[in-house]
């Protein structure tokens, strides 16, 4: 009886072990598939299952699967085969998955010409104005007309990471504002009422200010109105005027939150030197905004998946002759590939890496692709990846695969990508109106300096 229950146990978890991991692959495959006209396209589900397809809405483009027109009636598949996709011209054309014969999955197919754009590689400096006044930090006050250490702030409730968008209905926009507002009211013994922004949401708070011996008022918080740093251009594309950079959201440095911009513009950047990164500390691009140069282009919007906005002018690429193809995430495969980033001065090289695995090909994440620097010249010069080289263009195959957004602090040599599909996808929505603006993995986009309030007291 015991050789019974244990085979049978055995059996569960084989079968488990089988099935689950299949199973995954129905709920994860993709409810929208962009698919290059004229150009088709595999697919793998490895699902041990009978199922069939057929065609419910075009808009006159119509679909092959397997190389057979799709219709309104049902084909049968097999999911443990392969599925070819293609598309003679530009449209949409949706298919349904039936399982056992019910409805399972609706997918959007997107048949488009692919985009073309201009790689970047360059150093930026970016520089962001927050909407209204971050919170980063408390600082006790011993005031004239309190008998002991206290931060007002904090008291009334006010935490690190709000966003104070106005006091006594007067709107916030930089840190010299504030400095006068809590003085006005100050010497005229009037509370101010802030109006706050808390993970989204609106917030009132009242504090009163406290006079510091040296004759300032003070509410006993540090603030910052903003953030600059280095980082790399992603790419540009000339139809549209639109670049992207990054790769990933903009933060706050001391509080982590998400920072919502007001305004914000890049400049072209000189790199100084670089702090080699070694196991377990990140290292850093050190840089300069290139003095006399006006602003290179306006920053619209902070997303995950990078910042976004419009150049002044057209960009170049040494490396490249004009645009190239960018990759559909499909098309992105483990081996190697090259990316173009800047090391010293503000001249762009080519450094050797291997892709080693690719994930979220169907969902967009700013955590699309592992990497792995191959190149000895990057190894001894920066020592991997490194803060400062968020942004820096994946090529693969000549055409833009990809996008370096994050170091592993464990491995500086490796790091993740966002797939270039999405973020040029993101960049093009946005400036069209759609959009308005375990390892531990850093960032790499490096802050240069933290503009700070003491109080209201503004320090370096």
């Amino acid at each position: 009886m015991g050789r019974r229950n244990t085979a049978l146990v055995f059996l569960a978890v084989l079968v488990v072990a089988i099935l689950v991991p299949n199973y995954l692959n129905l709920v994860t495959f993709p409810h929208t598939i962009g698919l290059l006209v004229g150009r088709s396209q595999a697919f793998n589900l490895n699902v041990p299952l009978p199922a069939s397809v057929r065609l419910v809405n075009t808009d006159g483009a119509g679909l092959k699967l397997n190389e057979a027109w799709l219709t309104k009636e049902p084909v049968p598949i097999h999911l443990a085969n392969p599925l070819t996709l293609e598309s003679a011209e530009i449209g949409q054309s949706e298919m349904e998955f039936l399982l056992f014969g019910i409805p399972w999955r609706r997918v959007l197919v997107q048949a488009k010409m692919p985009d073309m754009v201009v790689p970047g590689g360059h150093a930026v400096g970016v520089l962001l104005t927050s909407e209204g006044i971050i919170v980063v930090g408390y600082d006790n006050i011993l005031g004239s007309n309190i008998s002991s250490f206290a931060s007002p702030a904090r008291d009334a409730g006010i935490k690190p990471g709000d966003l104070l968008l106005e006091a006594n209905g007067t709107s916030l926009l930089t840190v010299g504002d504030l400095v006068r507002i809590v003085n006005q009211a100050g010497q005229t013994g009037n509370p101010l009422v802030f109006t706050i922004r808390r993970n989204g949401q609106i917030q009132k708070a009242e504090v009163r200010p406290v006079k510091a011996p040296e004759g300032s008022f003070r509410i006993g918080l540090y603030v910052r109105d903003g953030a600059n740093g280095v980082g790399t251009l992603s790419f540009y594309d000339p139809d549209t005027g639109c670049f992207g950079a990054l790769g990933h959201v903009v933060t706050d440095v001391d509080t982590g939150t998400t920072l919502t911009i007001r305004d914000g513009s890049i400049v072209k950047a000189i790199i100084s030197s670089i702090n080699i990164g070694v196991r377990g500390q990140p290292g850093e691009k050190l840089g300069v905004f290139q003095p006399g140069e006006a602003n290179w282009g306006k920053i619209i919007a902070n997303t995950e998946f990078g910042i976004f906005g419009r150049l002044n002018e057209p960009l170049e690429n040494p490396f490249f002759q004009g645009t190239i193809p960018v990759a559909l995430s499909s098309e992105v495969q483990s081996g190697p590939a090259e990316i173009y980033t800047v090391l010293e001065h503000d001249r762009i090289e080519k450094f050797q890496v291997e892709v080693e695995r690719v994930i979220n090909q169907y969902s967009p994440s700013d955590k699309g692709l592992v990497l792995r620097i191959t190149d000895s010249r990057l190894l001894d010069k920066a020592g991997g990846i490194v803060q400062g080289m968020s942004g820096s263009p994946i090529v693969q195959n000549g055409k833009l695969a990809g996008i370096v957004t994050h170091v592993f602090v464990n491995d500086p040599s490796r790091g993740f990508g966002i797939l270039a599909e999405w973020m040029v996808g993101k960049g093009k929505a946005i400036v069209e109106g759609a959009e308005k603006g375990s390892f531990k993995f850093y960032g790499c986009f490096y802050q240069l300096r933290r503009i700070m309030v003491m109080t209201c007291r503004i320090t370096e």
